[in-house]
Formats: structure tokens, sequence, C-alpha cells
């Protein structure tokens, strides 16, 4: 529903505007940042960041022209994501973690305000997992388990990562940027179905933060052919 709802207002937004003073905007995006998981769902920031996740993203939509130096866009991002889970435990004394590490497909929505060489961007969408690998280590007992999207149906109330992500960019060289960005993966929650629940430590949800660097491409095109 999210995902429709977004597609709908962004061909809402193209044909609102007059085709004839609009670009066409195209772009690439590669990310790169250190990510902490969270298990309790009314919090946002982790207590530590344990691992990594990157991802990369194409982009299409317009942009749209305020003055000489400013414009604004609303982009579509299609791409793929490795999201990283880890968690620690002390169990008894001793020590424990699980990791999960999605691989996903990505759908979402982006805006960016452009000033000058300078880019603030917002927006959201959710992540699809393909496959997932799950790792468990503790003082009695170490696995390592793969679970396709049918397995991670049945271990998550929703398989779907909804997301929103925040980003600051710099403008090199005419077309190309640099810039630092923040996502937030929403809660995802376990069923309680007993699925692997003689392996699972953590059965309740799982949420991340990521921060980290982005670096890419956009191009504006205008109707008449002409680059900027």
């Amino acid at each position: 529903m999210r995902n429709r709802i977004l597609l709908i207002s962004f061909f809402i937004l193209i044909i609102s505007f007059n085709l004839n003073a609009i670009n066409l905007s195209l772009g690439f995006v590669s990310q790169f940042g250190i990510s902490g998981a969270n298990t309790n769902s009314s919090k946002i920031f982790p207590s530590s960041f344990r691992d990594f996740d990157s991802g990369f993203s194409f982009s299409i939509g317009i942009n749209q022209n305020i003055t000489s130096s400013m414009s604004f866009s609303i982009l579509l991002d299609l791409g793929y994501y490795h999201d990283s889970y880890d968690l620690k435990y002390s169990i008894k004394g001793k020590r424990a973690t699980e990791n999960y590490q999605f691989e996903s497909f990505l759908i979402g929505g982006y805006g960016r305000f452009n000033f000058g060489f300078l880019s603030l961007g917002a927006g959201g969408g959710i992540k699809i997992p393909g496959s997932a690998t799950y790792k468990l280590d503790t003082y009695s007992l170490y696995g390592r388990y793969r679970f396709t999207f049918g397995d991670l149906s049945d271990i998550f109330e929703s398989a779907l990562i909804p997301y929103v992500r925040f980003s600051i960019d710099f403008s090199i060289f005419n077309y190309l940027f640099i810039g630092v960005y923040a996502n937030y993966d929403f809660p995802i929650y376990f069923q309680h179905n007993n699925y692997m629940s003689d392996v699972l430590i953590n059965q309740s949800s799982l949420s991340a933060l990521d921060i980290g660097i982005q670096f890419g491409y956009y191009i504006n095109l205008n109707f008449n052919k002409n680059y900027y």
C-alpha cells in the first residue's frame, strides 16, 4: 500500500507541472556506512554501531528550477541494498551474538533541494529481501542459516523493510557529488509461531540506523537536449 501511494503521488506531481518548464533528472548513488541494530521498537538510536551496510540505486525523475542557482528534484529510486543487523548479548555471564545479513531490492521515492553546490535530500520506501543469512554464536551453540524470501515471511510478520533516508551532498566536477546520509529501517516484527524458536535469541523486533557516505552523479536533461 505504501508503495502504491508513493508511485501515484510521483506521477501526479509529474502531470501537475508544465512539462516545458522541467528537466529530466537521472542519477546513480553508491552508499557505504556503519550500522547499528536495535531490538527495542520504541527506540531509534542503537547502543552501538557494530557492522557495515552498503548499496546502490538508480534514480529517474524531474527537476524544477526555482531560480538560476536553486532547484528541486522528485525522483524514483530503484536499487540494491545490503543490510546487516548485528546484536550482542550476555548470557550467563558469557558473550553471545546474532547477525542478520539481508540482500534486498530497494524501491522508493526521493526529493532533493539544490542550492548551488549543496543539496539536501529526504525520502523513503521499502526494501524487499530476496535472501538473508542468519548467524548465531553462543557459548553452547553455533549455527549459520540461509533464508529465502518465503522463509523470512514465516519468521517475520512482514518480510518487507520500510525505510527513510536523509542526506547532504556537495557537487564536485559538475555532475559528480559526494555527501553523507542517515538511513533508518523501521522495525520488522517476529511472528510468535515457534519458527526457529529453539535458535533465535531475540524474538521481538529488528530495526537499524545507518550513517555513512555516499557518492555518485546526477544529470539534469532538458527537453531541448541540453545538459547542465
